[in-house]
């Protein structure tokens, strides 16, 4: 809808999309946060513990060092774990902030917009409890210094990975920042992890290390960042009401 002002000018009218640019705002913080808490966790890895080891003592490129999902054989590197599991943990939580800001922009109403509404929340319940349950599991077996029983909910990561390319599919008509996103929160897979340690992290460094190559975990941090850039986007388009 649309007026026409004193000056000739034509205004837009109609309910602003507040909801959705505060949730995407939100999403945004929280996938930013998340990173600045990865980075952290990376630091504590290949700076404080490096940097402390003697030249006799294993390597802290050793994969029984890796802490984004500790397993049995596993030993734990100062906060390493704790702090990553809490960005994960946050991670999660802005996955849901991320659907309910999609969820928010003005569509169709109907039942098929309905039954399309709850496949979107049960996808993005599925994501956010996959970055749950990997957060919780490094925060607890940093604190208990072992693997936590989770380790045995390792699945989740297939249905993480599965849930995060269907809701951009979904998404990517509604909120092309939204789907863009998902694109990036992919990174926090083991398939993103890969490519992490074998393709991008090996470009800085300068060589691939026959365990984990120093910094992978920062690239991992780096793609949730741009995640929460993404999301920051999307605020801006419903903010001027530019269309899906």
């Amino acid at each position: 809808m649309s007026t026409i002002e004193a000056s000739g000018l034509r205004r837009r009218t109609g309910p602003f999309k507040w909801p959705s640019v505060i949730w995407s705002l939100v999403a945004a913080g929280l996938f930013l946060s998340s990173a600045v808490l990865q980075h952290i966790a990376a630091t504590q890895r290949w700076i404080v513990s490096k940097s402390s080891r003697g030249p006799r003592e294993l390597s802290v490129e050793d994969h029984l060092f890796d802490y984004d999902f500790p397993t049995d054989a596993w030993e734990p590197l100062g906060a390493a774990a704790q702090l990553y599991g809490a960005g994960t943990m946050v991670q999660a939580l802005g996955v849901l902030a991320m659907a309910l800001a999609v969820l928010m922009l003005p569509g169709k109403t109907g039942r098929r917009s309905g039954v399309a509404a709850v496949l979107e929340i049960v996808l993005a319940l599925l994501v956010a409890a996959w970055f749950g349950v990997n957060g919780a599991h490094a925060l607890v077996s940093g604190i208990i210094g072992t693997p936590s029983p989770l380790q045995h909910l390792w699945a989740l990561e297939l249905v993480g990975f599965a849930g995060l390319i269907a809701l951009g599919v979904i998404w990517w008509r509604r909120s092309w920042a939204a789907m863009i996103a998902c694109a990036f929160l992919l990174g926090s897979s083991m398939v993103g992890s890969l490519i992490a340690g074998y393709l991008i992290a090996p470009t800085i460094t300068g060589y691939i290390s026959h365990d984990t190559t120093p910094w992978t975990e920062t690239v991992v941090a780096v793609w949730t960042a741009l995640a929460g850039v993404a999301m920051l986007l999307a605020a801006w388009a419903a903010a001027v009401r530019i269309p899906p």
